[in-house]
């Protein structure tokens, strides 16, 4: 991988959103067509919808003729600045402070229509919020600023339910990454508290037999995507850093269906598990950064090198909303769906990414798949560098790997495979040993 060449096409893009003032188009942007707002046809609830999915679905041009003008969406300010554990890219700061609503949240910078709820231009949600907080933080803001005191407070009084946030605070929707979310940024804020703790817990208990999650609890909210599963996933990663306990099987299992059903044949990720069609940008940024995140580098880099290839578009600067099914690229233009979480996402690839490939660390990580079951032959003649890439990684990493290969053993021996079951077991015993050395203590039930 050429890793200057991905540093231009990230700059180059960068460089074209600066110039923009940030502003653009978004994909759910439709109501604030000066046309439709005319019309008096915003009174109704169906029509809000029918209006807000033909903008969607329509050509980039009739964005012009309906004359919807572009925005500044705070998610795009707060990806730009090191939210979801990104690079902090440009200080705004302040520009985020200011976009603080009254009720100390923060919100899209348009009207929208959903199934389940509507929202007016600029309301608080737990999903932006969360994203703020998490920029101001990672920018190095103290967690007694008032800003963030202010949005504790929105989180947990005005999205509490029972048990769980809400997206809104006027609705009762459950959406399993809204409230994940919201629950991180309490967490982040105020350190481990009960309401954080409890909607944990839900999203915990709401894991499917296969490991996946559905969006939500509604019966038009039982899908699964690519990219909301990397939320949870991410969180869930975060949250066991951050010293939260009982996560490794739900991430264990979570990882392992992503990893299948989120991925083709080729490693390209898939907008929705387990069928192939329309390709949206947004899941393959997603993707991008959950690979790094589980020390998939080699993954993530050869995803990074297909985006390069596929997804960007030299002669506008900016990448492709997404790949149509006839394999066509989608040409329109989202500032924060699609460039600032492609931006986010090459970023942590980057900063991922060994600047010398050659270094003896890389050649040893390159032959090292920490997502995959460990397993030792005897003897193993590659096992002083297996151990070496053991040591290098960080401590949530190693613990997927302890679960990933224990779930195999168990297999194995359900399976009466015994000499595959030898080297799973071998691979345990040097995981708790090097993990023992590292103060890391695997393999501990309670009450056992």
């Amino acid at each position: 991988m050429d890793r200057d060449h991905l540093i231009d096409i990230r700059d180059r893009v960068l460089a074209r959103m600066v110039a923009d003032g940030f502003a653009g188009a978004d994909p759910f942007d439709g109501l604030e067509s000066s046309v439709f707002r005319a019309s008096g046809l915003g009174r109704f609830r169906l029509a809000r919808l029918a209006w807000l999915q033909t903008i969607k679905r329509g050509p980039e041009g009739l964005r012009k003729a309906v004359r919807i003008p572009p925005t500044v969406n705070p998610k795009t300010l707060a990806l730009l600045s090191g939210a979801g554990k990104g690079m902090v890219l440009f200080d705004v700061r302040d520009r985020l402070i200011d976009l603080q609503n009254p009720d100390g949240g923060w919100g899209y910078p348009f009207e929208w229509q959903a199934r389940a709820f509507h929202a007016k231009r600029h309301q608080s949600n737990a999903i932006v919020t969360s994203f703020v907080v998490d920029a101001l933080l990672q920018s190095g803001m103290q967690k007694d600023h008032p800003a963030l005191v202010h949005a504790s407070g929105f989180v947990a009084q005005k999205l509490w339910r029972d048990g769980y946030f809400a997206y809104f605070d006027h609705v009762a929707a459950e959406i399993h990454n809204a409230s994940l979310w919201a629950a991180f940024a309490l967490y982040r804020i105020i350190g481990p508290n009960d309401k954080a703790a409890q909607a944990v817990e839900r999203v915990i208990n709401a894991q499917q037999a296969d490991g996946s999650w559905s969006y939500g609890t509604r019966s038009h909210h039982q899908f699964v995507d690519g990219f909301h599963t990397g939320y949870v996933l991410d969180l869930l990663h975060r949250l066991r850093a951050s010293g939260m306990h009982g996560l490794d099987n739900a991430i264990a299992r979570g990882w392992q269906f992503y990893r299948t059903e989120c991925f083709d044949q080729d490693g390209v990720p898939r907008s929705f598990a387990g069928r192939d069609g329309y390709l949206d940008a947004h899941a393959v940024a997603q993707a991008m950064a959950s690979l790094c995140r589980f020390g998939d580098r080699d993954g993530a880099t050869r995803l990074a090198v297909w985006v390069a290839e596929n997804l960007f578009d030299p002669s506008r600067d900016l990448f492709f909303a997404g790949i149509k099914k006839d394999g066509r690229p989608d040409r329109r233009n989202y500032t924060r769906w699609t460039q600032a979480w492609m931006v986010w996402a090459l970023s942590i690839v980057i900063e991922n990414t060994d600047p010398n490939p050659s270094s003896p660390q890389d050649q040893t990580m390159s032959n090292f798949d920490p997502t995959k079951p460990l397993s030792f032959a005897h003897p193993d003649p590659n096992r002083v560098e297996k151990e070496a890439a053991l040591r290098a990684l960080a401590e949530p990493e190693f613990r997927v790997l302890y679960n990933i290969t224990r779930a195999a053993a168990s297999r194995a021996k359900a399976d009466g495979a015994m000499e595959t079951l030898y080297g799973l077991t071998r691979g345990m015993k040097t995981l708790q040993r090097i993990g023992a050395e590292q103060g890391i203590i695997l393999g501990i039930r309670r009450g056992g």
